[in-house]
């Protein structure tokens, strides 16, 4: 008896799909069985029959990672973030907060809104991030064919900052099985060329602190160049927090819910730390203590402060970070030193250190920083006299000095 010669045709297990032609596209097609029992089918296409394979590919590996939706169930980026922000508001500052909420409302929900969860990919975040740096907002299809562009970039760092928020939302979604990788984690981020660090040298910071001694805020300036404390840090300073000739920070002046200012806990968990204070700052504290107390004379009945706060105005009330910042644009204009930001202070307070040979370890848990990292990379290099000392000290260390 004769062999059949017919070829025999393999049955495609379930689950693994298939692809073919239709008119001048190519497209791919899976069927599965949920977990209850029913039958689901998906779609996917591309020019080419590579591109539509490499789709279908996209689905299997979701439905092996169990995040394959049904059409009609699912899951969007936009409908994801939009739920994600609401419940990190409880998580975190409100200032924090208020940060993230704009990178999703403004970024994130306009470059992704539209993609499933499941099937956002490294590259499209990689390309919306790139579009940020170049023209601030996304790109989407409808303005590249016509021709429109936002102009205007945002900062590399600004892009580091929203990659961060999806970063953290997107880790939740994997956490919660609706992605199977963070897209967000393994896109590159931008580079971000070094930050020139603006600060006085300590004869213009004497010079700045001299001509600002007798300044209703000449105190708060003082603290600033001698502790390093952020201006948060300063303007939630209590009384009770300077006993003994140490300044302990525990608590911070940060932005509210209601978009006002309220007493809060400080940036992170380094940021609670005790500084020794020099003889200039408890004299800025004695300076602004007997001040207070005429003021709160003065005020009698109408003085408002219950949190025994250092900083307050002439009725108690916690002094606005944003009308400190302020007036010190003019003490500093008036002092004749070159142009800071208040917030430099926090710099020329390190520098000093440095210059005077203060281990960077110590400088950075007294700055609050996170790691020895951070320290290194914002101030090492600033101080140009260091480099000779350091040259100087390999000299005596190999006899190179008679």
């Amino acid at each position: 008896m004769a062999k059949s010669t017919a070829t025999k045709v393999r049955r495609r297990s379930a689950g693994e799909g298939s692809v073919y032609e239709a008119g001048d596209r190519w497209r791919g097609a899976i069927t599965w069985t949920d977990p209850d029992g029913a039958r689901h089918r998906r779609i996917v296409s591309g020019q080419t029959s590579d591109e539509a394979r490499a789709n279908l590919d996209d689905l299997r590996r979701e439905l092996r990672l169990g995040t394959l939706e049904p059409v009609g169930r699912i899951l969007t980026v936009g409908d994801f973030l939009a739920g994600w922000i609401v419940r990190d508001r409880t998580r975190v500052r409100p200032s924090t907060w208020r940060t993230r909420e704009m990178h999703v409302r403004v970024y994130l929900i306009p470059a992704f809104g539209r993609i499933p969860v499941a099937r956002l990919r490294a590259v499209d975040v990689e390309r919306a991030l790139s579009a940020f740096l170049v023209t601030g907002r996304p790109q989407r299809p409808e303005n590249r064919t016509r021709g429109r562009q936002n102009a205007g970039g945002i900062s590399p760092m600004t892009v580091r900052h929203i990659r961060t928020t999806l970063r953290r939302a997107l880790a939740d979604a994997v956490r919660d099985g609706l992605a199977g990788r963070n897209a967000a984690a393994d896109a590159r981020p931008p580079y971000v060329p070094h930050r020139t660090v603006d600060y006085l040298a300590a004869p213009d910071l004497r010079r700045l602190l001299d001509a600002t001694a007798d300044e209703e805020l000449g105190p708060v300036y003082a603290l600033a160049a001698t502790t390093g404390l952020r201006l948060g840090e300063l303007l939630g300073l209590g009384w009770a927090d300077t006993a003994d000739g140490k300044l302990r920070v525990r608590r911070s002046l940060a932005r509210a819910q209601n978009g006002g200012w309220a007493l809060a806990e400080p940036k992170s968990a380094k940021s609670r730390r005790t500084i020794t204070l020099a003889a200039r700052a408890r004299e800025a504290l004695a300076v602004r203590k007997a001040r207070q107390d005429a003021d709160r004379a003065a005020a009698g009945t109408a003085w408002q402060d219950r949190d025994g706060l250092v900083f307050t105005d002439t009725v108690g009330r916690p002094l606005r970070p944003e009308a400190v910042s302020r007036a010190f644009v003019t003490a500093r204009e008036r002092s004749g030193v070159p142009r800071i930001r208040f917030h430099d202070l926090r710099h020329s307070a390190a520098t000093a250190l440095l210059a005077e040979g203060v281990p960077l370890a110590v400088i950075s848990e007294w700055l609050g920083h996170s790691g020895i990292a951070i320290t290194a990379s914002a101030y090492a290099a600033i101080v140009p006299e260091l480099r000779q000392d350091a040259a100087d000290a390999m000299d005596r260390a190999l006899g190179g000095e008679s």
